[in-house]
């Protein structure tokens, strides 16, 4: 098993690099989705959590694995994850489906 740090990086080198990732981030649990997506769009866990309208501790603690995503904050994650594309802190868009 890579561990957390190398494998982040990993994806990150490959999408600079402009190649397909080593492994697909949809296939991660949900808690490791979303500390790839937040380091990949630049957001510490202190802005991530202010958009989300979350705690940074409950954050940290979803992304750890320790915490479930309480369900008041389930659709803003949801669509963080599935449906907003960002770019350096910057919302872009919609993803397409």
């Amino acid at each position: 098993m890579i561990p957390e740090n190398e494998e982040i990086e990993s994806i990150l080198r490959a999408l600079e690099n402009n190649k397909e990732p080593i492994i697909d981030a949809g296939s991660l649990p949900i808690n490791r989705q979303i500390k790839v997506k937040r380091v990949h769009d630049n957001f510490t866990q202190t802005e991530l959590a202010e958009m989300l309208g979350m705690g940074v501790s409950t954050l940290s603690e979803i992304e750890n694995g320790h915490r479930r995503i309480p369900y008041k904050y389930r659709e803003k994650v949801e669509n963080y994850l599935y449906r907003e594309m960002y770019y350096d802190k910057e919302f872009v868009g919609p993803i397409e489906q």
